[in-house]
């Protein structure tokens, strides 16, 4: 199993502890400071920060996948749609998981009388399964305008390859035709 951290990433790590180290160190070699454990506290918060922070910048510049041919199919006898399509390796380094997030809104909503100007993202929002679920909304006759699905399509993609995938995602039967949409999540 390989690691999703390049060689940028432990040179970083190196870097913030080295710099970390020397300035506890120098903090514990003054002796007119008083409260020495104050400043290693906050070097120690601002190192942590600093590493999240550059370890995310990394990942922007190392880890690039793209999406590549992506179609989708609904098939009235499985009641389900699958997408289909590529995900493609275009850095110079491995990835080591990528997941796809898939978002079907129904079409029939827009028949509420309001121009396309107007703003659904409140009520598409708090239409969605999910959050649905998490406040334990039980309304049954208020439907789902949107189901989101989050599936992992490929796992230790090496750099320049392609693997192909296919997703299934059952259609609700209230829906009145679908849009999708479509993100990828690289770890």
């Amino acid at each position: 199993m390989s690691t999703s951290f390049t060689i940028w990433h432990y040179l970083d790590f190196l870097l913030i502890a080295m710099a970390l180290t020397w300035s506890i160190w120098y903090t514990l070699q003054q002796n007119d400071i008083p409260k020495k454990g104050s400043f290693i506290a906050t070097y120690s918060v601002i190192a942590f920060f600093l590493l999240i922070l550059s370890v995310i910048a990394i990942n922007t510049y190392t880890k690039k996948v793209i999406l590549l041919n992506l179609s989708n199919k609904r098939f009235l006898s499985a009641e389900s749609i699958f997408f289909m399509g590529s995900v493609r390796n275009t850095g110079n380094y491995d990835v080591g998981e990528v997941e796809i997030e898939i978002k079907i809104f129904d079409k029939g909503t827009k028949k509420q009388g309001r121009t396309s100007f107007e703003s659904t993202a409140f009520s598409d929002y708090y239409n969605d399964t999910d959050i649905r679920k998490l406040f334990g909304y039980k309304n049954e006759k208020v439907k789902p305008v949107s189901y989101t699905i989050r599936k992992t399509i490929a796992k230790e993609l090496k750099a320049g390859h392609t693997k192909p995938f296919t997703v299934s995602i059952d259609y609700p039967s209230h829906f009145q035709g679908y849009t999708n949409k479509e993100r990828l999540i690289i770890h």
